[in-house]
């Protein structure tokens, strides 16, 4: 197949501009090249985001229990429902706090119930084992950060 010269510059200059994209500094990127926080792998480290917290902690350990319709207190921690029925939501054990408040992770009764110092019921996940240090100061570091999704 024989290209002309102009055909063959033209093809050259969408190359050199396809390479040109994405030269960015990387970041906001992880290692992958993806967003952070964005497709946690749940293989992979916890992080102090939403979607690495219920990858690592709300689906494998909370949704043992907090599922479906007969989740307690309502607080259903299924990837659907947690954020919605976590953050600014008011706690159903103590209503005059928020399950999470975001930026004050001291005042967050998530934060309260699994380190076993609310006012009301239990430690969580109820009977243990209980959550290391290392998840709790992931959970409270994106609670103090603001809680985004």
């Amino acid at each position: 197949m024989k290209v002309s010269r102009m055909g063959l510059g033209a093809l050259c200059a969408a190359v050199a501009l396809i390479a040109g994209c994405g030269g960015g500094s990387g970041d906001g990127l992880d290692a992958n090249g993806r967003p952070v926080g964005e497709g946690d792998d749940p293989s992979g480290p916890m992080t102090a985001s939403f979607n690495s917290i219920q990858s690592h902690v709300f689906t494998p350990v909370c949704t043992a229990c907090h599922s479906g319709s007969a989740a307690p207190r309502g607080l259903r921690l299924d990837a659907a429902n947690s954020f919605a029925l976590l953050v600014n939501t008011p706690s159903g054990g103590v209503p005059s706090l928020m399950r999470v408040k975001p930026g004050d992770a001291d005042n967050s009764y998530l934060v309260q119930k699994l380190e076993g110092h609310a006012a009301v019921g239990a430690r969580m996940p109820l009977g243990g084992p209980y959550l290391d240090a290392n998840t709790m100061t992931l959970i409270r570091l994106w609670i103090n950060n603001g809680a985004q999704k």
